[in-house]
């Protein structure tokens, strides 16, 4: 039995306005461009962001149709999107590089409502449109990307959107740049030394235009930090198959990949919640930084420039970041509710333990397998409410003190397919839909068949068109959902009165749960 929980909770502080975010990427000539525009998603379902807009930094066409699959995937086809569209790397082989590894899948396979560079703005458009709607110096950018469109929107000269000129305008808008630097970014995909992208025409001295142009009062971090932290696999065992996200790193990696470097989601990070809640400082603060032509960078000590440079900072800090990043990669689409709870019978989820592989779950207790307490489950759910990060509690019933008391443990990161199934604990996840991987529920095997004929599916469609239409149907409370790799879409079967406990586990279908 799958129940929704719809339970009364106090009020709560409003969380600090939304960092209001602009992210330049240069999706496909690496994958930790896919894993900073999913985290930022998840940052923004937290109410931590909100999305101005997004361009893709050079010439390949199918680049923004990746990053629209990946927003689709999320429900946010009304980010605006630009891309350049220059000469600059638009032929994919003409370097040593492959930015086709998994663009090209993105967008064939997979749901968008734009698949190539023809079907936006330029990125200078894009982003003077965004920026004039914005308040003033209310804007970050994360540029992680080439520096093409940067120096492109810094130069670019008064127009029908605003009489401002680049500079002036990112000086009335923009409080703050963080810039992936280093000389992949700046140096047009290290053409002097890789040549990653063939010919740098139209890209050369890009990076040394945008920073020597840009405005002294926003402040700019360089920030070159990630390449020994990894990310991104957690996803293959916290994702459904139908997760752009999960395949553009199956793409790149290959199955049972191990994390790609993490320089780019980190800078989307220090973007959103400031250097030091990643786990890293600002040092050098004052001086500035110069860039020649080429892309080679220099750092000048001094005093009284709004510039500084980005250091880890504390005790292992990458194992740190590399948690904090899965963790939002995990996250499912949409925000957890503060009022809805979805049961899942039977499920007992918990943490690593001596040294032992966790089932499903990360504890939030201290010591991990103590309880908060004895109480009424709706306490527990408002302890969880109260600690930051808590997204699911595990209860049982106690062995005395009345029916209605429960030991209570507070979670985070639950994946039902990795629980212990079958005991005498329940846990709740405060999100509408929660993901049961590999499980296949079916009548005698933990769910009631709702379609007609019975064995038959309602159609071939994503993941999310597939809950619609389980909510827009009687007694439906989740569905099964058999797609493949290298997929968006699938077969959807509704279900009703579904027990995990009795479903099949590790198969090729996912089951998602709905809490109504």
């Amino acid at each position: 039995l799958l129940l929704l929980l719809l339970l009364p909770v106090c009020a709560r502080q409003l969380r600090d306005a939304p960092v209001r975010l602009i992210i330049d990427t240069d999706a496909g000539l690496d994958v930790d461009d896919v894993g900073a525009i999913c985290v930022a998603n998840a940052l923004q379902d937290n109410g931590e962001v909100e999305l101005v807009a997004i361009s893709h930094t050079n010439g390949y066409a199918p680049g923004i149709g990746a990053v629209s699959t990946l927003l689709h995937f999320y429900n946010r086809d009304s980010v605006p999107l630009g891309a350049y569209k220059g000469p600059w790397a638009r032929d994919p082989h003409a370097g040593k590089g492959d930015p086709t590894r998994y663009i090209p899948d993105l967008v064939q396979h997979y749901p968008s409502p734009v698949k190539n560079l023809t079907q936006v703005p330029t990125a200078v458009e894009t982003y003077r449109r965004a920026l004039v709607q914005q308040p003033d110096h209310s804007v970050t950018i994360a540029s992680i990307g080439i520096t093409t469109n940067m120096r492109d929107l810094v130069l670019s000269p008064p127009d029908g959107i605003s009489p401002l000129n680049g500079s002036e305008l990112i000086a009335q808008k923009v409080k703050e740049i963080v810039w992936m630097d280093g000389m992949y970014n700046f140096g047009c995909a290290q053409h002097d030394t890789q040549d990653f992208l063939g010919p740098d025409t139209d890209c050369r001295g890009s990076a040394q235009l945008a920073v020597e142009h840009w405005p002294p009062s926003v402040h700019q971090i360089f920030s070159s930090v990630g390449a020994d932290t990894h990310h991104g696999s957690w996803l293959e065992t916290c994702a459904g198959l139908g997760n752009p996200c999960r395949q553009a790193f199956e793409d790149w990696l290959g199955p049972h990949n191990t994390g790609r470097s993490s320089w780019d989601p980190i800078t989307v990070m220090i973007a959103v919640r400031g250097a030091a809640a990643v786990h890293c400082q600002e040092v050098d603060s004052g001086g500035y930084m110069t860039v020649n032509e080429a892309g080679e960078e220099t750092w000048h000590a001094a005093t009284g420039y709004n510039q500084s440079r980005i250091a880890y900072a504390g005790t292992d800090p990458q194992e740190q970041i590399s948690f904090l990043l899965n963790e939002l990669l995990c996250k499912p689409p949409g925000p957890f509710s503060t009022t809805n709870w979805t049961k899942a019978d039977g499920e007992n989820c918990y943490g690593s333990r001596d040294g032992h592989p966790a089932h499903g779950a990360t504890d939030l207790e201290q010591p991990p397998s103590a309880s908060c307490g004895t109480m009424p489950l709706a306490a527990c759910q408002e302890k969880c409410l109260e600690l930051a990060n808590c997204t699911a509690v595990t209860v049982r019933r106690a062995a005395s003190g009345g029916q209605d008391l429960y030991e209570c443990y507070r979670k985070t990161d639950v994946s039902l397919g990795h629980c212990d199934a079958g005991t005498d604990f329940d846990t709740y996840v405060r999100h509408p839909w929660v993901l049961a991987d590999g499980f296949n529920c079916y009548p005698g095997h933990g769910a009631q068949d709702l379609e007609q004929p019975p064995g038959s599916d309602c159609g071939t469609m994503d993941v999310r068109s597939c809950q619609s239409k389980c909510a827009a149907t009687p007694q439906c409370s989740g569905v099964t959902w058999r797609g493949s790799d290298h997929s968006g879409v699938g077969l959807c079967y509704r279900r009703a009165a579904l027990d995990l406990s009795r479903c099949d586990r590790n198969t090729a279908l996912d089951t998602y749960v709905w809490g109504a």
